[in-house]
Order: structure tokens, then sequence, then C-alpha cells
């Protein structure tokens, strides 16, 4: 669970939809769509002219020789004017889609605020991290002071009880970070229900108290196992994060640099914390960004839209990618969910074991509201996928 705990202070992301985000990407749209359609309406307003002119062309004589060529070429005219038109609207589109992907670009930057779900996940984390250290239960504790007691005295007379002892000793040690399962959850067991075997009538406290101890090892070894399945699920997520993390911060360098953005303003707006200067920044990209487009489309370069297009595409491919791992983060806090379901039992599982895997499950519980509230996977690859506006 460190592994889990360490991805989520460097690579949490909370996916949250910011009211200051939307404001931009929302302004971006409306002038898209005030632009669309303004030229649709000249689209059928041209059209209704070049169907009149050619009503009134049709209704002329041969005798009416220069009226003909007058219409005729006012019809051209407006022919020009349709396929300008035409040719405006993909432009249209494609500089609201370049504005939109650098604005969702940053909004993906500011949504890594690792702090944010760990501070609000703390307790859980916490706790977790302290959940198979057997010196936080009573009954491991009481039953290590009576069998340190019986120790000292057989101490160097039996190889084999040195030997478990040693062994007692590396899971008592919480420094060693031995996890509690497997092979050395089997020995410790083995070599204490020997011990058990071996005690005498006047060993009767650690006699009575062995049996719990027993029951907590099997509980903390049988929880620990499966969560290592869990555990290895946050492994390779880290891992993917921090792929798509690179591949991120390639395309937003990329990006500053074609757009001509300054920078160092790029890098206070990542380290800004009032509203307003978050705010000015965007304002600001967004200028440039339509300033660039505006005079690649002045024919200083022919292949602008498809640039902007590649952009476009690698943008959405982030965005979505970022949505399915948010996804795969809530499902396996949802199969925790379900393995401390598990642990409820007291007569099956140490009494003690089971009140911290309920206290914990409740944390959890709490955890899980906040994801939702703050992560949402599905709508998040959804907007995604329908961000644009096509060609």
């Amino acid at each position: 669970m460190r592994l889990y705990l360490s991805f989520l202070l460097i690579f949490s992301i909370i996916l949250i939809s910011n009211a200051q985000d939307n404001t931009i990407s929302e302004q971006i749209k409306t002038e898209r769509d005030i632009e669309l359609n303004s030229l649709q309406n000249d689209l059928v307003n041209n059209k209704i002219k070049i169907t009149n002119l050619t009503e009134q062309l049709s209704l002329l004589s041969k005798k009416e020789y220069g009226q003909k060529i007058e219409l005729q070429e006012q019809i051209q005219r407006e022919l020009d004017n349709r396929i300008k038109i035409l040719e405006e609207s993909p432009k249209v589109k494609i500089k609201s889609n370049g504005q939109l992907a650098f604005a969702e670009l940053i909004k993906i930057q500011k949504d890594i605020q690792p702090a944010k779900l760990y501070l609000a996940s703390n307790g859980f984390y916490t706790k977790l991290g302290k959940f198979d250290n057997l010196q936080n239960y009573s009954e491991f504790t009481s039953w290590k002071k009576e069998y340190d007691s019986w120790y000292q005295k057989k101490k160097g007379k039996n190889t084999t009880f040195d030997y478990i002892d040693k062994t007692i000793a590396l899971i008592t040690d919480s420094s060693n970070e031995i996890p509690l399962f497997g092979s050395i959850s089997q020995t410790v067991t083995s070599g204490i229900t020997l011990i058990l075997s071996n005690l005498k009538s006047r060993d009767e406290n650690l006699m009575s108290k062995t049996p719990q101890v027993l029951t907590l090892l099997n509980s903390i070894g049988q929880f620990e196992s499966e969560k290592s399945i869990l555990d290895n699920e946050w492994k390779t997520i880290d891992g993917e994060l921090k792929e798509l993390q690179s591949e991120y911060k390639t395309l937003v360098d990329e990006q500053i640099t074609f757009y001509d953005i300054d920078k160092a303003k790029y890098n206070l707006f990542l380290s800004a914390t009032l509203d307003s200067d978050i705010s000015k920044f965007k304002v600001y990209s967004r200028e440039k960004v339509l300033k660039k487009l505006q005079f690649l489309d002045n024919g200083n370069n022919q292949n602008w839209m498809g640039k902007v297009e590649t952009y476009m595409h690698q943008v959405q491919s982030i965005r979505i990618r970022f949505g399915q791992l948010t996804g795969r983060m809530l499902d396996n806090i949802e199969k925790y969910e379900k393995l401390f379901s598990k642990y409820t039992d007291p007569n099956k599982f140490s009494s003690e074991f089971v009140t911290k895997a309920q206290d914990l499950g409740t944390d959890l519980k709490q955890v899980k509201e906040n994801f939702i509230l703050q992560f949402k996977p599905n709508k998040y690859i959804e907007d995604s996928a329908v961000m644009y506006i096509k060609r």
C-alpha cells in the first residue's frame, strides 16, 4: 500500500469540473457556434440569391444579351462567394477546436492536484499503513510479554526455539517491512504452534493467549495475501500514469512553442493559487492560440490545419486515457471494499482484527465518496470523445 500512497502523492489526477475551465471552453464553443450559424445564414442567403438570379436569367430573351451577361456575371460572383463561405466553415471549426484543445490541455495540468485527494483520505491511508503492524494489536503485545518471559528461560537450550524466536523477532520489527503473509507467515505460525504444544501447566497465561495470536496472525496473513494482488494493480497504474505524464509534458512544451506562448507565464500559471491569476493566463493563452491560427490562415503555412488536428487528437487521447486510468483506480477502491467486507466475522477472524477492519472499511467508504465526487471517469471519457466539432 506504500506504493499506492506514493502514487497518490505524485500522480493522482483530480478531474474536477472547474467553473473557470468551463467558462473558457463554453466561451470558445459559443463564439464558434455564432460564427458557424452566421456562415450557415450566409449560405442560405447565397443560395436564395443564386436561385433568384438564375430565374431572372431564364426569363430573358435572346435579344436581351447585355442583361444576360450581367446576370451571368452576378451568378458567377455569388458562386465564387459560396466557395469562400464553404472554405471558411472548416477553418472556423479547426480554429475553435485548436483553442479548445489547448484549453483542455492546460486544464489537465491543473487537474493534477495530488494533495487534495491525499488530504481527504489521509486518515484511511495512515491506518492502513499500520494495519499489519503487530505492535498495534493488544492481543499480540500481551502475548509477546508472556512469550518473552517464557523464552528467557529456554534461550540457548533448544535450537528450534531459538530459531522460532528469530522469526518472531523478524515480524515484530516493523522496520524490516516484511509483509506478513506467505512463507514467513507460515513459518511463524508453525513455530508458535510448536511452542504451544510444548507448554506446561505452569505456562497457563502464555497457553491461554497463544490461540488468539495464531488467529490474529492467520487473519493478517490471509488479508495481506489478498491485498497484495490489489497492490500490484496500483503498481501497473502508477507506471502507466508516469508514461502518460511524460507524454503530456512533451505535448505541452511542443504546443507552447508552436503557439508562441510565454513559457515563463505558463510556469507562473502552474504555481498560481489566485483564481484571477489562473483565469488571466487562460485568457492570455487563448488569445495567443487564436492569433497564431489567424496568422497561419493568412497563407503562412499551407499545412496548418493538419498540424492543429494532430494536436487535437493527441489532447483527446490523453484526456481519454486519464479517464480510463481513473476508472481503474475507482474499480480498485471498490475491490478493497469487497476485501474488507470479507473480514467482518469475529468467529472466523481475530476480534481485534475485525474491529480494525470495520473501522478501515468506514474510512474507505469516505475515500470512495470523495473519489466519486472529484473523479468522474465515464463522464470525462464521454466528454473527451465529443469535445470537438467535426470539419
